[in-house]
C-alpha cells in the first residue's frame, strides 16, 4: 500500500505485488534507485509524534499561552512528569531503562525510557491515559489523530 510518494508499506501479498510494479515502474524511467527500508509495524513516528504534540498542548494550556509561545523545556518537564506519573500509576516496567556504567559494566541506576521504544501497544495505552487525565484534570480535550485514532477505532469496533 502506498501511503505517499516516497513510502510503502508492504504487509500482504497484494501490497508486494503492488510495490513490485512500482519500483519497476520508476526504474523504467529513472534508470536508478535507492532504497532504505525498516522491518516491523509502523508505529513510532505516528503515535510519538502525536504524543510530544499532546505534550506542547498540555503545556500550552496549563500556562495559559498559544502552542507556539510554548518552549522546548516546557515540553520536556511535561514529558518527564506525564512519564513519572504514570509509571507510578500503572506500574509498567516498560517505562524503565537501566543504566550500565560502560567503565565496570555494573548497575548505574535507572531512568525512563524514550518515548521513541515505545511498542505499539504501549505507547497506545500511555496516549490513552493521557487523553483521559489531561480531560479529567484540566478540561483539555487532546485530539485523536492518525495512528492512534485508527488504533482507537480498531480497538472499539468502528473501524471502517
Amino acid at each position: 500500500m502506498q501511503v505517499d510518494e516516497k513510502t510503502f508499506i508492504v504487509n500482504s501479498t497484494v501490497s508486494l505485488a503492488a510495490f513490485g510494479s512500482f519500483v519497476e515502474g520508476i526504474f523504467r524511467e529513472k534508470k536508478y534507485l535507492t532504497f532504505t527500508w525498516r522491518i516491523g509495524e509502523d508505529r513510532s513516528l505516528d503515535q510519538n509524534s502525536l504524543f510530544h504534540v499532546w505534550l506542547s498542548e498540555w503545556a500550552a494550556h496549563m500556562a495559559g499561552i498559544s502552542r507556539k509561545e510554548v518552549v522546548p523545556q516546557m515540553v520536556e518537564f511535561l514529558k518527564r512528569k506525564v512519564k513519572r506519573r504514570y509509571y507510578q500509576e500503572t506500574g509498567y516496567r516498560w517505562m524503565l531503562d537501566k543504566l550500565i556504567d560502560p567503565e565496570t559494566g555494573e548497575d548505574a541506576g535507572i531512568l525512563y525510557a524514550s518515548s521513541g521504544d515505545y511498542k505499539v501497544g504501549e505507547m497506545y495505552l500511555l496516549l490513552t491515559w493521557m487523553q483521559m487525565t489531561a480531560a479529567q484534570e484540566n478540561g483539555l480535550v487532546l485530539e485523536s489523530k492518525g495512528q492512534y485514532a485508527k488504533l482507537q477505532r480498531e480497538h472499539e469496533g468502528t473501524a471502517a
